[in-house]
């Protein structure tokens, strides 16, 4: 994010300690920096490395797993975030070992896939986070990865969220550029829907071709370069396009690796997601509040959410059914109402996920 949102008091450097974990391992850096690694791992990201905490995230990850190897196995990193990420029918063509993403990004994966990247189905951030971190969701999560021919791991999450809109002002039909997971959800409340990157979002409004998008706050950008579009910003109350991130590296290429470093790939991925999670609260509050400071905030009519946060359970729905689906739709489900909150209580207002 940028220096003129960002409170002074809020550093890198308290989150990383705080994080825990990076300043202790000064003496490591030093000498794992200095060795050959024996192993390499490619991995492309979903966003740009640089100018945003999503970016920095993934080299942060990539430094911890080098740093927990001891220089044995290193990860380079590629700027995907232009392109969509591969079908997962061909990601054993694909030139990469593995991708720093969200589990609804990817391109005819199982509509189930939204539910371990999404907050719009009926979660809190708080909650997604559990679901996606212990059991019976991250073992459902390993499941479906590993159906794919990947190894997934959390690392951390985007708790808010919102849409990007032309004019700052919510329309209820015209395209949305999406991403593609969240793209039922969108063509039942009336969307035409443009499956986009999440860092192309802002090109796809602002160059016209949809009038609004899915732009997470990291990725938006400062608020005077949303001023000078003249774009507005809408969110959803607890009801918010808000996504998780994960590593996934293919299942042939963590077959290769001693177990040791298997386990420092885990170790490195918990470590960054406790990091991770609170420096983007923090930094999602800094631009919130910058944002509505500049009459950006955007309100949705109550409407206009009742028909999102219905278009979403009959989204779920759809997802259910016998099999491998309707075991993760249901666990869905239970853990939902097990925690007793829905997004609709967020907002003040008595709607009924399905």
């Amino acid at each position: 994010m940028s220096q003129d949102i960002r409170s002074p008091g809020i550093g890198r450097r308290a989150f990383l300690r705080f994080g825990g974990g990076l300043a202790c391992f000064g003496p490591v850096v030093s000498y794992a920096s200095q060795l050959e690694p024996q192993r390499r791992l490619r991995v492309g990201t979903a966003w740009p490395l640089h100018g945003n905490l999503l970016g920095l995230s993934s080299r942060r990850l990539a430094q911890r797993i080098r740093w927990r190897t001891g220089g044995a196995l290193s990860v380079e990193l590629t700027d995907t975030s232009a392109m969509a990420l591969p079908s997962l029918d061909d990601i054993h063509t694909a030139p990469l070992d593995g991708w720093h993403a969200s589990a609804h990004m990817w391109p005819d994966a199982p509509p189930v896939w939204s539910l371990f990247g999404m907050q719009m189905f009926g979660m809190t951030a708080r909650e997604l986070r559990v679901w996606r971190n212990t059991s019976p969701g991250m073992n459902l999560r390993d499941e479906l990865a590993r159906k794919a021919g990947l190894a997934s791991w959390f690392t951390g999450d985007i708790g808010a969220g919102g849409v990007l809109v032309c004019d700052g002002v919510w329309s209820s039909s015209g395209k949305m550029a999406c991403a593609p997971g969240s793209a039922p959800m969108w063509e039942n409340v009336g969307f035409d829907v443009a499956t986009t990157e999440p860092d192309l979002g802002f090109h796809a409004v602002t160059s016209g071709r949809a009038v609004a998008a899915e732009v997470p706050p990291l990725l938006a950008g400062p608020v005077r370069r949303l001023a000078n579009a003249g774009l507005g910003y809408a969110r959803f109350g607890g009801f918010t396009p808000g996504l998780a991130t994960e590593l996934l590296i293919k299942a042939e290429a963590m077959a290769d690796l001693p177990a040791a470093q298997a386990a420092a790939v885990a170790e490195a991925c918990a470590e960054e997601a406790g990091v991770f999670t609170l420096e983007a609260a923090q930094e999602e509050a800094l631009w919130t509040d910058a944002l509505a400071q500049a009459g950006l905030l955007v309100d949705v009519p109550a409407e206009a959410v009742r028909e999102a946060e219905k278009a979403a359970g009959d989204a779920l729905r759809d997802m259910a059914g016998d099999g491998p689906s309707g075991i993760v739709v249901d666990a869905y489900r239970k853990m939902r109402r097990d925690h007793g909150v829905t997004a609709a209580s967020h907002i003040g207002s008595k709607f009924v996920f399905s």
